[in-house]
């Protein structure tokens, strides 16, 4: 039985006349449980509904594997809500499901204890319960997804807008590396948080978040590098923070957007700060083809979302972009005091309805940059509110901005990551669930990354 979600579909590049030659769109996923690139994957049937277990009477327990439980599926079914799940080293090939809420999973160490699916089994784990946090561990080589938050497995809804909502998840100090479409996922999911995490490796995105609204959640202290593309959050919106990370070496570094292919369009809210998006231009990085190459920000149809204070460089194509997709046209994207320089072109705004573009309230203000498309941006879509109506023209010279995208190599063959920080006091550290609460993040605090 196939998953009833809606198809999946990357960043379509429209920027046909900033980007020349970079368009088309990204590999279709006919559903969450979409076949990777290269691979077969074995459908399952939904599991089964499980209703809520009470918390444990005398307290919550540490269940540790091996030795209290063989597996971490044992483990995880043996867990009441606020246990801890504690993973001893060692490579777990299992494709774990949760569906105990408010539970910890948490690894001894983070490099030695490793969820590998030897390009088998479909998703490390997927979390369908409210609360859960994954901590400390490494999940590698599945066939679709990493780590996956969503209850859109489960349920029986026919209507992709009537699937439930999973309320409250946290991966930290998580390496996901080579699964075969997604790093770290959360769908139709509010109240999250991936952070000190690490993605490498992925021919869809290292970190993905969509169809929420609103999102409430965090995105903090990744490193993500070496994917199709590093953040993708298509149709996530409201209180969503993408923050203080460093997003290198992918196609695409960061690209909110809005789809039709999943509900909730368009997208929009969401503030990217206090990034490092730097050589986002990797030709031995995965790719499903057709997509965007050698972009840092783009926003893609997407409304009222702030790019601010960060560092955008070496990025071949351009640096930060705003522009329409799919027929969603952007509108009240606020664009203001990053660093955006050395890239193809630093600051561009384009909507592929005509050469002649209106401000729909999109705007770039107190950026240092050198290049711009239009080549007066900072005038012409001043922040002030003075636009005109008829807008500017774009650069005269769009071909010198083309970044025609490589072949994507296989993601099985992308070395696999070094060590990576552990979480500090794992094997003592008291279990903290991840209750969907909404963020609290001082914006005016960030401020613009080092080189």
């Amino acid at each position: 039985m196939t998953s009833s979600l809606p198809p999946r579909h990357r960043l379509i590049a429209v920027l046909a006349v900033i980007l020349a030659s970079v368009a088309g769109c990204g590999s279709s996923k006919s559903s969450l449980k979409a076949q990777a690139v290269g691979t077969t994957v074995v459908q399952s049937p939904p599991s089964s509904a499980i209703a809520e277990p009470a918390a444990r009477p005398g307290g919550p327990v540490t269940i540790h594997v091996p030795v209290d439980q063989p597996t971490i599926q044992a483990a995880v079914d043996a867990a009441l809500p606020g246990d801890l799940v504690l993973i001893a080293p060692g490579s777990y090939h299992e494709a774990v499901k949760v569906h105990i809420p408010r539970i910890v999973v948490r690894g001894e160490d983070r490099n030695t204890v490793i969820l590998d699916g030897q390009d088998q089994l479909e998703n490390g784990l997927l979390v369908a319960a409210d609360g859960v946090a994954v901590e400390n561990l490494t999940v590698q080589r599945y066939q679709v997804n990493g780590i996956i938050f969503t209850k859109a497995y489960d349920d029986t809804a026919t209507d992709p807008s009537q699937h439930q909502i999973l309320r409250g998840y946290r991966a930290s100090y998580v390496t996901t590396a080579n699964n075969g479409l997604y790093g770290l996922y959360a769908f139709f999911a509010r109240g999250g948080q991936f952070d000190h995490s690490y993605a490498s490796g992925h021919p869809d995105s290292g970190v993905y978040i969509g169809q929420c609204k609103p999102c409430d959640a965090v995105v903090t202290d990744m490193v993500v590098e070496a994917n199709s593309v590093g953040y993708e959050g298509t149709n996530a919106s409201g209180n969503l923070y993408v923050i203080n990370s460093i997003w290198r070496r992918n196609r695409v570094g960061i690209t909110p957007n809005s789809q039709d292919m999943e509900k909730l369009a368009p997208q929009g809210d969401v503030v990217v700060a206090g990034n490092l998006v730097v050589d986002n231009n990797e030709a031995n990085s995965p790719s499903t083809g057709g997509g965007a190459f050698g972009l840092g920000i783009a926003i893609g149809g997407g409304t009222s979302n702030q790019v601010v204070r960060n560092r955008v460089t070496g990025n071949r194509t351009a640096g930060i972009v705003i522009t329409d997709l799919n027929n969603f046209q952007p509108a009240g994207n606020q664009v203001k005091g990053n660093v955006a320089q050395g890239n193809g072109i630093d600051l561009g705004y384009y909507l592929s309805t005509g050469p002649n573009i209106t401000a729909m309230g999109n705007c770039f203000t107190g950026n240092t940059f050198s290049t711009s498309g239009p080549d007066t941006i900072e005038t012409a879509l001043s922040c002030s509110g003075t636009n005109t109506d008829g807008g500017p023209r774009l650069m005269s010279d769009p071909a010198r901005f083309a970044a025609e995208e490589p072949p994507g190599v296989d993601y099985r063959t992308i070395a696999l990551p070094g060590p990576q920080p552990s979480m500090a006091n794992a094997l003592a550290a008291p279990a903290r669930s991840a209750e969907g609460q909404r963020p609290n993040v001082d914006v005016n605090a960030i401020t613009i990354p080092a080189p």
